[in-house]
């Protein structure tokens, strides 16, 4: 593994005393970007550094989002990660490549599945075939899909993905639920970038998230907040969402948006998904 670590950069040197407790307190997420945060090089701080914030953040509650890095990390010891995903994290975004790593299975919807055995929340990307999500909410409010019914290796998973997320703890009677998009449009017809499309997907779940809190803040007692949940829309929705801004980045040069995107466009409303 050292062989992919050879320019670290200065964020090995972070220490634990640089991280601020009350920036993360009020946070929506605590957000590993990289794998690599949690395997530094022997003798530097960053590892610590890394621990302090996930322990801030599992003491105020806050949610620990987690990329995987390269699959060189994860397939260098799944067990560490598996643990690891158990003990700390709260969501997952990765490929299928480094799900197959961590878990030893191939198709991406089980993959998907196996790491709900550890986590709340997954984002797997699956290159030309879209993406999957996979995570819980209240079996009691689960909410049945308007979209035509997928059957892969699990039965028409996708039954219940007009249910929105939750934490599993904050279920009484957990219920799994899947979702999975084609590209947007059918994905584009010249790939400028692929670097950063999938981290560009989990920004979109981030907004989702972060939206969530602040309408929750905002709004206590909207309809909205009956139950603790995770994401402010439906796990459908929140896929079409990471798909619109995976697009954006797959046909400009930059791995980042450079422009805003729509408030509203057709391919956003259901008209999109009936032609």
């Amino acid at each position: 593994m050292n062989e992919h670590l050879q320019f670290p950069g200065l964020m090995n040197q972070l220490r634990p005393d640089s991280i601020p407790e009350q920036i993360i307190a009020e946070a929506s997420a605590l957000v590993l970007i990289t794998a690599y945060l949690v395997r530094g090089q022997p003798g530097e701080p960053m590892l610590a550094a890394t621990m302090q914030a996930i322990e801030y953040a599992k003491k105020h509650d806050v949610p620990v989002v987690l990329t995987l890095g390269t699959k060189f990390v994860i397939a260098y010891d799944p067990s560490f990660w598996q643990d690891f995903l158990a003990k700390y994290v709260s969501v997952v975004a990765m490929n299928e490549d480094k799900a197959l790593y961590l878990t030893g299975i191939k198709d991406p919807l089980l993959a998907a599945d196996r790491v709900l055995d550890w986590i709340d929340l997954v984002l797997c990307t699956t290159g030309a075939d879209g993406f999957y999500m996979a995570g819980y909410t209240e079996s009691t409010y689960k909410r049945e899909t308007q979209h035509p019914l997928l059957s892969g290796v699990i039965k028409q998973f996708n039954c219940y993905e007009f249910s929105r997320a939750m934490r599993k703890k904050e279920c009484q009677l957990l219920f799994r639920i899947y979702s999975h998009i084609e590209p947007y449009m059918g994905g584009p017809e010249k790939i400028m970038n692929t670097n950063r499309a999938g981290d560009g997907a989990l920004s979109a779940l981030l907004h989702d998230i972060t939206a969530n809190r602040f309408h929750r803040l905002n709004i206590p007692n909207s309809t909205k907040h009956f139950l603790p949940y995770l994401t402010y829309s439906s796990l459908a929705q929140v896929c079409k969402y990471a798909n619109r801004v995976s697009y954006q980045v797959f046909i400009q040069h930059l791995p980042r948006l450079t422009r805003s995107l729509p408030e509203k466009e057709d391919s956003l409303e259901e008209s999109y998904w009936e032609r």
